[in-house]
């Protein structure tokens, strides 16, 4: 397959000429970014723990994606994927920016004892590209942007010098924040980092016991009172700094959700719960002015969509609760499984159906094309779009998948082993750079999402063809964006490929891990004579049983598997139907923290039924 197929500029599809999109009017634009929010933060999407009925509220206005990615487990490539429409690899921008990440990034030969070489980290987004705020500014539109930005470098002590890769200089009118802190130093007023002096730029002190999320709601809407009796139309970049790091409780909700607390779920700090709260009270603070009868035009002519940046903290801790965890998902925030960029998603806009719900894959360079198809704006021809424009799909039009590509070639220890990852369809296909046999080959993972959205059952043995297939569409994205890709050590010496991954880096659980080490099935074959069923989990080394999913690889005519909720897997067998042996393959689907879902993928264990 030709990745032209499946990437295009979009150019000629974006017409000046289209108003019947638009109604004879552009759009007002409103993009809210939480960040770390992951796909399971909020009541909106299934949590039992958090409450967010304001982001309910938004979903049932408008159109909820299942499947939206961001496109990368990290906040600064995200971040510049939006703005630039571009994916990281092609920015080489594949890692937050940090003081360490640097101008002209390569890829670096490995160090002794690695089996491969670091890949840097581009330390700002190209003043060369044409941001999404640029095109919008030059086509007429008011623009800002309140809150986090982090695609700006910095030196050792999150200082820099140069603002010229601030927000206020790449087609924003107006700005609060927008430098390159990835957190804020205080999430209550006076917003202050005592220790460094630092402040959030542009943002006054508020009275005592003013909580920063709701204050950015409150300076959103005094903009856009400012601008919109103008006769053009605005474009508002709400970038939450929440719900990143540091973790400080919004204390009259923390009594509230230490009640709730749940001691044996995954979602169960009471702390990051109530910044959760928190987030959702500033959307509901801007629905609701926007909600008032003397706004209802501008609300009508107003385009809201609600995203993250990439999946929740799972590594961090605080008095043995992980902040989050984003089961059903498997992995986090920096980690290349689904709960590392799989995300929120949500878009109110007059023309798109309410209430309704979209399992179409999207990622976070579709917005650009999207945003300029809804504007009626042309592109300056000039400007390369890795996204396509989901318009159509916004109207309830249905639109053929496309596939999703995040490039992470990073190793973080225990958190992420340097890989990419394509996913087209419900096939998802993740390349482990050099972790093959003797480091000199890729290592590959293959799951079905659709089966199996845990990622716990590894299909790369089973299906050849399609590890194949999808890994060649994953080298032409890697050559047409020219990405950075780690360096092969050729003189490894270790012994365990894939190596073992260790407990290091940015992971700072401290309560021990429940990962097993190896694990069974009681019985490996079954040969029932009549029809029946049978309830299976793996055991492990201790001869305990543990969460476990299954695939049914052969046999579908007269066997069926279903994965239950209580980590238990049915197996159902007709045999008046049988037409041939069935093979069911099992995996470990258990784990809420880093150190027990991030590492290599366990098994999968074979059931022969004859």
């Amino acid at each position: 397959m030709k990745l032209a197929k499946y990437f295009s500029i979009l150019i000629a599809s974006l017409s000046i000429a289209n108003v019947s999109l638009i109604a004879n009017q552009q759009p007002n634009v409103i993009l809210i970014m939480v960040d770390d929010m992951g796909w399971a933060d909020s009541s909106t999407y299934g949590s039992e723990y958090y409450q967010t009925p304001n982001m309910t509220r938004l979903a049932k206005q408008g159109m909820l994606f299942t499947d939206a990615y961001s496109a990368s487990p990290l906040c600064s490539p995200t971040r510049a994927s939006i703005m630039s429409g571009q994916h990281p690899a092609r920015l080489r921008m594949t890692e937050a920016i940090l003081p360490s990440s640097v101008e002209v990034p390569r890829a670096l030969p490995a160090e002794k004892g690695d089996y491969l070489g670091q890949v840097q980290n581009r330390n700002n987004m190209p003043l060369e590209v044409t941001t999404l705020a640029e095109t919008l500014q030059g086509a007429g539109y008011h623009t800002a942007h309140i809150g986090k930005w982090h695609l700006a470098p910095s030196d050792d002590n999150w200082n820099a010098s140069d603002k010229s890769f601030n927000a206020e200089h790449q087609g924003f009118d107006f700005v609060i924040g927008g430098g390159h802190l990835p957190g804020p130093t205080d999430y209550y007023s006076p917003y202050l980092d005592t220790n460094s002096g630092r402040v959030i730029p542009n943002l006054s002190p508020g009275p005592a016991g003013e909580y920063l999320n709701e204050r950015l709601a409150q300076e959103s809407i005094q903009w856009i009172s400012s601008v919109k009796d103008s006769e053009q139309p605005f474009y508002l970049n709400l970038w939450h700094y929440a719900v990143h790091g540091p973790i400080i409780p919004k204390k009259d909700l923390l009594p509230k959700y230490v009640e709730l607390r749940d001691a044996g779920a995954g979602q169960r700090c009471p702390e990051y719960a109530t910044m959760v709260e928190s987030v959702d009270n500033s959307i509901g603070i801007l629905l609701n002015w926007l909600d008032q009868p003397e706004n209802s035009a501008l609300k009508e002519n107003t385009f809201v969509i609600l995203t993250s940046d990439n999946g929740a903290v799972i590594h961090n801790e605080i008095d043995g609760n992980p902040w989050s965890s984003n089961r059903p998902l498997r992995g986090g925030k920096a980690n290349i499984y689904e709960g590392g960029t799989r995300v929120p998603w949500i878009v109110r806009w007059s023309h798109t159906p309410a209430g309704t719900i979209c399992h179409t894959p999207v990622v976070s360079t579709d917005i650009y094309p999207t945003v300029l198809e809804l504007a009626g704006i042309q592109a300056d021809a000039s400007v390369v779009l890795d996204g396509r424009s989901i318009v159509p799909m916004l109207q309830g039009e249905a639109q053929e998948d496309e596939p999703i590509f995040v490039h992470f070639p990073h190793n973080k220890g225990m958190l992420n082993a340097a890989s990419s990852f394509v996913r087209l369809g419900n096939w998802k296909l993740i390349r482990f750079y050099w972790a093959g046999a003797d480091a000199k080959e890729h290592y590959y993972e293959l799951f079905n999402l659709k089966d199996d959205p845990m990622e716990a059952v590894n299909l790369a043995e089973y299906y050849p063809q399609k590890v194949h297939e999808l890994d060649d569409l994953l080298e032409e994205y890697l050559q047409d964006t020219d990405a950075l890709v780690p360096l092969p050590n050729p003189s490894y010496a270790g012994k365990v490929v894939p190596p073992i991954r260790l407990p290091e880096g940015h992971s700072k659980i401290k309560s021990p891990s429940v990962r097993p080490r190896s694990l069974r099935l009681e019985n490996r074959i079954m040969q029932p004579f009549v029809s029946g069923s049978k309830t299976i989990q793996l055991i492990d080394e201790m001869g305990v049983e543990r969460k476990t999913a299954a695939i049914l690889y052969q046999g579908q005519e007269w066997v069926k598997v279903e994965n239950l909720p209580d980590g238990t897997v049915k197996v159902s067998w007709d045999v008046s139907r049988k037409n041939g042996p069935a093979q069911v393959l099992f995996g470990w689907s258990g784990g809420h923290t880093a150190p027990e879902v991030d590492n290599w993928t366990l098994g999968p264990y074979l059931l022969d039924i004859k």
